[in-house]
């Protein structure tokens, strides 16, 4: 029958995945760096559960109201993720369903509609929800060992959790085929991105503006049962995590588990399977055939961005200027600077709202000394995830277009150095208002804020070097958007390596500044140097080493 289900159908459709996966673990060069991968994935799980646990079991202590802010807190926990959940799956269903390269040859196969759909589907919410299975099962298994939750907790997860996955993937699909039947499908997503990111930075703000740093105050701790009070208002009943809520944190304090939730969350999951179904057999069509619209060539007559160019080296202008031309025309790339905005602002409250005021003395100025250098190291993580965005993904960017630039008359290294020239000013200016500008919200020494300052325009150069350098050993010219290259295990080793370096400068620096708070400067130049040359170093010699390895890439 045309419309079957064929469930052979949906492995060979999700085969590529795995086989492509399955090739890259095996291929050489990148076998190693899937087994990093794997074992620094474990190390976070475990770091996570070890940190939730301590957490939770801090909540716990609290006579009377233990209990109920753990079930608090999960109440929050699955609201937010759901919530995330369902606007990430609108964004990855649109790309799955509608935007992906390889559409055009699956519509061609002999398969049915239905067993496209649930392939695309199953597709979907593995792309969207693998990130609340790393995240998201460490606090739920540290909240039921912190609680001496009994067997029937855990069982509740693996109903409840898959549950959201799949009522999350069925809004997202729903809601994607509407709009790209309504509105052009790329113009559609790139809106759905800078909606994302407002809200992202709309929930740091407000998590800023709640001041968790008060729960700290054990004065405050009538304020806190108030709190508490006040906002323990349940969900809506019809919103699918207040039902997981319900069934999970009656299954966490060992009471009955509620029924009516319990199959709300079950035929919530079927139901969603089914309209999904609805939705895409009537509008796959019509969504699929509007979807086709090019994309607009915009700035490509105006000439800012070869002026921004001409303050490079000659040979490296044009290819400035073409990387310029492509960031400003992809907003899901240029609006993560509004992001950064919002996050480097939300910092700079926290650390004015520190309470350093009731340390005095001596103890007082280490401690402030001490945060000082942490501004340093956030500076240096904030410095490597721009990295990551942009620069990291240079090469990526290309795609198959690629055999264009390798066949040109250019110099590899002239093609790295000129990709990541522009990325460079972002980094410095982020971390400068990070690292110096905290620093001086905590009166620290003048020449300390010197050598900050300094210590981020190397570190930008050092980053920039090992992000353009990783990204050109390991592209992936694949990627189907430069997000998916962004969260690749190349890109997480990067920023394992990146952070290595922002540590081994730090380390310099902290030694340097101890020998010349004792008087003895020669010894403190020189590890200052020795910090400053370990930056330089990164950004000099690894782009050198890429650019010989580039040259051999094809399009696999």
């Amino acid at each position: 029958m045309p419309n079957e289900l064929s469930l052979r159908g949906v492995a060979l459709l999700l085969s590529p995945r795995r086989l492509s996966l399955a090739n890259a673990i095996q291929r050489g060069e990148q076998r190693w760096l899937y087994i990093a991968f794997g074992i620094m994935a474990a190390l976070f799980w475990v770091g996570l559960f070890a940190l939730m646990t301590w957490m939770i079991q801090e909540f716990w202590l609290i006579s009377g109201l233990g209990p109920v802010l753990a079930r608090k807190f999960l109440d929050i926990l699955l609201a937010a993720v759901f919530s995330m959940l369902a606007f990430s799956n609108v964004i990855t269903a649109m790309s799955v369903f509608y935007l992906s390269a390889d559409l055009e040859l699956i519509l061609a196969l002999p398969v049915s509609r239905t067993t496209f759909h649930y392939a695309r589907f199953l597709d979907s919410l593995v792309q969207a929800s693998w990130m609340m299975v790393l995240f998201g099962l460490p606090v739920f298994c540290a909240a039921g060992f912190v609680a001496n939750a009994g067997w029937t907790y855990y069982a509740t997860i693996a109903v409840a959790v898959p549950a959201l996955m799949v009522i999350a993937t069925c809004f997202g699909a729903i809601n994607a085929t509407l709009l790209v039947n309504v509105f052009p499908a790329h113009r559609t997503r790139d809106l759905l991105v800078l909606a994302a990111l407002g809200m992202l930075a709309a929930a740091f703000v407000f998590i800023r503006a709640l001041r968790p740093e008060q729960l700290a105050d054990a004065e405050r701790f009538q304020d806190l049962a108030a709190y508490m009070a006040t906002v323990n208002v349940p969900a809506p009943r019809l919103f699918p995590s207040r039902w997981a809520s319900e069934v999970m944190g009656s299954a966490l304090l060992n009471s009955p588990i509620p029924m009516l939730e319990l199959a709300l969350l079950i035929a919530g999951a079927g139901a969603g399977l089914a309209v999904a179904r609805w939705a895409t057999q009537r509008g796959f069509d019509g969504g699929w055939s509007l979807s086709q619209e090019a994309r607009a060539a915009r700035f490509h007559g105006t000439a800012l961005f070869d002026t921004l160019a001409s303050v490079l080296p000659k040979a490296w202008r044009p290819i400035a200027a073409k990387e310029l031309r492509v960031l400003a025309r992809d907003p899901s790339q240029w609006s993560q600077v509004f992001l950064l905005v919002g996050l480097c602002a939300v910092y700079l409250v926290s650390v004015q709202a520190l309470p350093l005021n009731a340390i005095r003395g001596q103890a007082g100025q280490l401690l402030r000394d001490i945060l000082t250098f942490l501004n340093l190291g956030m500076g240096g993580f904030v410095m490597a995830a721009i990295a990551g965005r942009f620069q990291f993904t240079a090469i990526s960017r290309e795609g198959k277009s690629w055999w264009v630039l390798r066949g040109a008359p250019v110099d590899p290294l002239v093609v790295l150095r000129a990709k990541s020239a522009f990325g460079i000013v972002p980094m410095i200016l982020v971390g400068e208002v990070v690292s110096v500008g905290g620093g001086i919200l905590l009166d620290a020494r003048p020449a300390m804020l010197v050598g900050e300052g300094i210590l981020v325009v190397v570190l930008a150069w050092g980053i920039s070097g090992l992000a353009i350098a990783m990204g050109a050993i390991w592209p992936d010219f694949n990627a189907e958007n430069t997000a998916r290259a962004a969260s690749s295990p190349a890109a997480v080793f990067f920023m394992v390596m990146a952070m290595a370096l922002v540590m081994g400068v730090m380390g310099l620096f902290v030694v340097g500044a101890f020998l010349a708070l004792k008087g003895w400067s020669v010894a403190a130049g020189l590890f200052c140097l020795a910090a400053v040359g370990l930056a330089l170093a990164a950004g000099h010699w690894p782009p050198r080493r890429a650019a010989v390895i580039l040259w051999d890439k094809g399009l696999a």
